[in-house]
């Protein structure tokens, strides 16, 4: 694998803009947003609050955590109800802006 801008073998995060512009989602929709950073305490209620910063509350049922084979880092999927694709975007706008999220889909 090349190394990477970040120096951590993992890609850059996707810019928003790089998101397409017309999504084939159809509103209200279950959507899981997938969030990767440096293992942390603390990292499942970061993401939670970043991506519950747009949603609402998020009840800990629809969260889920899994750590890499080495434990140096791990992923969040989030399962929330999107009543709009401006509401997909904005998330997605936050975890591009966090310097704790790596990567996310």
């Amino acid at each position: 694998m090349s190394a990477s801008p970040q120096g951590n073998g993992i890609p850059p995060k996707p810019a928003p803009e790089d998101v397409p512009q017309h999504s084939p989602i159809q509103y209200p929709a279950e959507y899981t947003f997938k969030i990767m950073g440096v293992a942390a305490e603390d990292f499942r209620s970061h993401a939670v609050a970043l991506v519950g910063q747009v949603v609402g509350p998020i009840p800990d049922d629809r969260v889920r955590m899994n750590a890499s084979p080495q434990g140096k880092y791990q992923s969040v999927s989030v399962s929330v109800r999107l009543d709009s694709e401006s509401q997909r975007r904005a998330v997605y706008q936050l975890l591009w802006e966090d310097k704790r999220v790596l990567y996310y889909l």
